[in-house]
């Protein structure tokens, strides 16, 4: 109880990467299989002092915060010591979900530095910091990887915009999308995302005279993180 009570009071700072904090994951996102029991998530504590964390999942409604009550976690809150690591299992139980493409979701570690007996006596602010990654519950079958979604994106211009089509049922996390034109790299899109099925649209961030016959070059991220390139021409 105690515990909740510090998460509920601390100010809270939201990143989507372990800056100023002690504890980090394993992994940069969570992919989830449909016909999974549970999957562990790992942490380690690599600060000087203990942590108190609590784990959340939320379904990423900009504004909500709401947790979700599709997953649970064992253990939902747990204390860390410096240099310690500890293994969440995360478990859906929540309805039933499309089976033919992905689903996705939020996860939410927020960590509060444990406050020694004399800090209790002081007027100390504590900074709880929380730390955000996806997580993508995927049905059986669907094994295209960021290659095959790379090549599978339809594109159609329309002007001075470029509609993005994903026809597949796994997302298109796109780390950076440009234009190369006339040897200028002009930025389309960056931290975005196209969803299973559907259309997204991107505009250059600069002028440009006209789009056919410039080349896109996309960064795609794949299952552990890592950068997949590949290049088209319009």
């Amino acid at each position: 109880m105690r515990a909740c009570l510090l998460l509920g009071v601390a100010l809270t700072l939201v990143c989507s990467h372990p800056v100023f904090a002690g504890i980090v994951m394993t992994g940069t996102r969570v992919i989830y299989p449909a016909d999974a029991r549970e999957k562990s998530v790992q942490l380690s504590n690599t600060g000087t002092r203990p942590y108190i964390v609590q784990m959340q999942v939320d379904g990423g409604r900009p504004g909500d915060g709401q947790a979700s009550d599709a997953f649970v976690f064992t253990p939902p809150i747990f204390r860390m010591e410096p240099g310690a690591g500890q293994s969440v299992r995360l478990r859906y139980v929540g309805k039933a979900l499309p089976q033919d493409r992905e689903s996705l979701f939020y996860l939410s570690f927020t960590q509060l530095p444990a406050v020694t007996t004399a800090e209790q006596s002081g007027n100390q602010l504590v900074l709880a910091v929380t730390n955000r990654v996806k997580v993508f519950w995927r049905p059986r079958g669907l094994t295209d990887d960021a290659e095959a979604i790379a090549r599978g994106l339809t594109l159609r211009l329309s002007g001075n915009t470029l509609h993005v089509s994903n026809p597949s049922g796994r997302f298109a996390s796109v780390r950076r999308a440009s234009l190369v034109v006339n040897g200028r790299e002009i930025q389309l899109a960056e931290s975005a995302m196209v969803a299973p099925k559907s259309t997204a649209e991107w505009r250059p961030s600069a002028p440009v005279s006209g789009l056919r016959g410039a080349r896109l070059r996309l960064v795609l991220v794949n299952d552990y993180g890592s950068d997949v390139v590949t290049e088209r021409v319009l």
